[in-house]
């Protein structure tokens, strides 16, 4: 009986199921965390923009929420495309 395979899986031992291991999952799902996390401390820099009075804070804060605006989205991107096919496909 031939069975159809996954071409990103292949597990020689049992070859008609090819499970995902849990630390493949860990590393797959990790993005979207630390994409969470650097969203909200860009949110963190913008409240302090926007709170500022002073233009010596102000300006760090804009730029320090750029960054991480961009970092944040670019983790999300990462994360999401990781996991798409394996728990939504």
């Amino acid at each position: 009986m031939l069975t159809v395979q996954s071409r990103y899986c292949y597990d020689a031992l049992n070859n008609d199921r090819c499970e995902m291991l849990v630390w493949q999952m860990y590393f797959s799902i990790l993005p979207i965390g630390l994409g969470i996390m650097t969203l909200v401390a860009s949110l963190i820099g913008l409240f302090a923009y926007l709170m500022s009075d002073d233009n010596a804070t102000r300006l760090p804060a804009f730029n320090w929420f750029k960054r991480l605006i961009i970092v944040a989205f670019l983790l999300l991107s990462v994360g999401l495309f990781m996991t798409f096919g394996r728990f939504w496909g």
